[in-house]
């Protein structure tokens, strides 16, 4: 059997709006389905664009369930279409988009853009999803420290998005819950991974009694390392999983 909490944290930050989305979803039948979404173009585009996302991703999540995580490209896509339906000339808006769904003993993701999710296995973490940003790659051509994208000129400069083509692609992955193991996932935006360090969120996590306390202390080093009304949105979902 597995027991499964979770609780979610949104805050607009020093900012006028709020342009992330969240949602965490239990169901019955269907399992657990939690998301993060993080809207990007101004003058309330972003806000519009992250909201249609969550839109849809609930509506498929309560009309059907997917049992491969390749079949989250059908949700993903629908997405995408329904924000590019909301463009204008003057609003390109985008959205990044991050996707758990837990049923039974398999957890699936999927994600597009720099919202990420961690997956912590008995306190550690084990992986982690791959931004789709100019800075990851430096990244990958050795420019850079995987640890300097927090602080790299380029860090939100995205080179996949819902909103930006008419095809998107997105990464997904899949894990299975043993029996005896304790499985742990963080799904945030940038504005909160970004004054957050991968050890400390396994440092808070072991320290912590349940979702809503692991989220607490992250966001309390968060509050203060942030400089006052300067910071951007900062949303995060996090869930436990324990199978007995």
């Amino acid at each position: 059997m597995v027991k499964i909490t979770g609780d979610y944290y949104t805050n607009r930050g020093g900012r006028k709006e709020n342009e992330d989305s969240c949602l965490l979803l239990f169901d019955k039948e269907k399992g657990i389905c939690a998301l993060v979404a993080d809207g990007l173009g101004y003058h309330g585009g972003g806000a519009a664009a992250s909201q249609k996302a969550r839109e849809i991703i609930y509506k498929s999540f309560m009309g059907e369930r997917i049992e491969r995580p390749e079949e989250f490209n059908i949700w993903f896509q629908e997405a995408n279409q329904e924000v590019l339906r909301l463009q204008t000339t003057e609003i390109q808006m985008k959205t990044t988009l991050v996707v758990l769904l837990i049923h039974k003993h398999k957890a699936m993701w999927a994600h597009i853009g720099d919202s990420r999710l961690y997956h912590f296995v008995n306190g550690e973490l084990v992986e982690q999803t791959f931004d789709h940003s100019v800075s990851q790659m430096a990244v990958l051509r050795g420019d850079i420290t995987e640890s300097e994208i927090r602080g790299h000129v380029d860090r939100n400069r995205l080179l996949r998005a819902i909103g930006r083509e008419d095809t998107i692609k997105i990464d997904t992955s899949v894990a299975t819950i043993e029996e005896g193991d304790w499985h742990a996932f963080l799904l945030c935006t940038d504005g909160f991974w970004e004054y957050v360090l991968e050890k400390e969120m396994e440092k808070d996590l072991r320290k912590a009694n349940g979702p809503r306390d692991w989220i607490k202390r992250m966001v309390k080093r968060i509050k203060s390392r942030t400089i006052f009304k300067k910071n951007d949105n900062n949303t995060a979902v996090a869930v436990i999983c324990r199978r007995d």
